[in-house]
């Protein structure tokens, strides 16, 4: 994959990079306004199939000009176009008055906007605003905006929706919500953070052929976390391996009567090729766990835990929290994984105890949803979400190690690292156990990788999650189970 799919960016990183294109590599930027049009119009060409007219919504700087231009491809295509303009085309300057012109040229009808206009059209295209946008939408443009999104035809935005900070993912007031969006240059930053995945449903991206030359100084905000990751990470396994080979993962929870939170994480952890794994659990769970999964090692602990030095002794990762509780039991259990000095992923419970006892470690992996994220930071879930890089900041200042916030578009930060995201999953992962599985699955994979940069290996656990969690949605979201996941698992980690 290349650097420019790879990455996402503030806008004006990405305006820099087009800066470069122009004027150190000689491409005219009507050239590359014509190119975004094309990759654009064949995408609705794709994504909206069997369409006969559209309408466009157009403002004033160069978003206006790819409008245009995708106009211009529309008419070609004997596609009934118009061009409804909030500013007059006429006071547009360089290339996108030159794509105003091609659009003229070829007879195309415009419409100044006016309070009765109507939408009547198979699909819309929003060319109103771009990435500039800096102040809340005022006047004839939030009338518009409002329009379309009263309205039930679908939307195609031109590199952001408008009204959607491309700097920080806010709504400027209000903004288009774009059932696709197509992204020119380089992927925006406010595309995929707070308000963002709100008004976007789909994205797609165009580098425009610019030269990833041009990219090499750009410095990113995130890295999206791809398939290629997941090939990087996944090493085939030599022909005289053995179980002692592929490490052995303990998992500690499971307190009463929650017993399937610790067997989801156990038999992820296994199912993602771990050598070896063993539960620390109540003597009820470890015997239902034993006549389930005969293949996991079960520790019951009740009150004695004289035997909980050895077991640890013989272990390589530690996965604790999954139905750990918070009683004396779970508070024994917590003390002594965290004095072991094992590499350790954190989850649940584990993040409610720390939460109360906050201490740093470099080699440890949290994985807090915003609920416990709060906790951690000792604010509310609304603040988390307001600004979740900001949040996965001060989550891996505060704490260490590497960080996973859950949450749509996950992020897997470190200190002084540039964030992973991860764009794959569905809300129907959004039910009991999904959490549990997660854990069980970088844990698995810790226990075989540890010589792996834990960040990426993290974040390639995220992404098959989420893939797993997106292929067993094929027939529907609602009414997906975590256990279900089992069963996708094995060709994702088998690339």
């Amino acid at each position: 994959m290349s650097i420019s799919e790879q990455y996402i960016y503030d806008p004006s990183t990405v305006a820099e990079v087009d800066n470069r294109a122009i004027h150190e590599f000689s491409m005219p930027g009507i050239e590359l306004m014509e190119k975004a049009a094309a990759y654009a119009f064949q995408c609705s060409q794709e994504c909206f199939p069997n369409i006969d007219s559209i309408q466009i919504f157009c403002g004033s700087g160069n978003n206006a000009g790819d409008a245009y231009l995708f106009g211009c491809y529309a008419i070609d295509h004997g596609i009934t176009t118009s061009v409804i303009y909030l500013s007059n085309p006429k006071t547009l300057k360089g290339d996108a008055y030159s794509a105003y012109q091609r659009y003229k040229a070829k007879e195309g009808k415009l419409i100044q906007w006016h309070e009765n206009i109507s939408i009547n059209c198979d699909l819309i295209i929003d060319g109103i605003f771009g990435i500039g946008i800096n102040r809340p939408v005022k006047g004839i443009f939030l009338k518009a905006i409002e329009l379309i999104n009263q309205n039930s035809t679908p939307v195609l935005s031109l590199d952001i929706p408008s009204g959607l900070s491309g700097e920080n993912g806010k709504i400027m007031g209000s903004s288009v919500r774009a059932d696709l969006t197509i992204t020119f240059v380089g992927k925006k930053i406010g595309l995929y953070i707070n308000d963002g995945p709100k008004v976007n449903k789909r994205i797609k991206y165009s580098n425009l052929d610019i030269p990833e030359v041009c990219f090499e100084k750009a410095r990113p905000i995130l890295e999206e976390t791809n398939k290629s990751h997941i090939s990087q990470i996944l090493r085939q396994r030599k022909k005289d391996s053995h179980k002692g080979n592929f490490g052995h993962v303990l998992v500690v929870g499971g307190n009463h009567g929650m017993g399937g939170a610790v067997r989801i994480t156990a038999e992820a952890a296994l199912r993602t090729g771990a050598g070896l794994v063993s539960v620390i659990t109540t003597s009820e769970n470890a015997q239902t766990i034993l006549k389930i999964r005969p293949e996991i090692m079960t520790h019951a602990l009740e009150s004695d835990h004289k035997n909980l030095p050895h077991i640890i002794d013989s272990v390589d990762v530690i996965a604790i929290g999954p139905g750990l509780g918070q009683d004396q039991w779970a508070m024994g259990l917590y003390d002594a994984v965290l004095e072991s000095n094992k590499p350790l992923i954190l989850d649940a419970d584990a993040l409610n105890i720390l939460a109360k006892n906050p201490q740093q470690n470099e080699d440890w992996v949290l994985t807090p949803h915003p609920g416990e994220a709060a906790r951690l930071l000792a604010c509310s879930n609304s603040e988390i979400q307001s600004d979740r890089l900001k949040s996965l900041k001060n989550l891996c200042d505060g704490f260490g190690g590497v960080v996973l916030l859950k949450g749509q578009n996950t992020l897997i930060g470190r200190k002084a690292k540039i964030p992973h995201m991860i764009s794959a999953g569905n809300p129907g992962m959004s039910t009991a156990g999904m959490g549990d599985l997660l854990t069980g699955i970088i844990s698995g994979l810790y226990a075989q990788f540890r010589d792996q940069d834990l960040q990426l290996l993290t974040s390639v656990s995220a992404l098959i999650h989420s893939t797993a969690g997106d292929r067993a949605a094929r027939s529907g979201e609602r009414g997906i189970v975590a256990t279900d996941l089992f069963v996708e698992l094995k060709d994702l980690l088998n690339p």
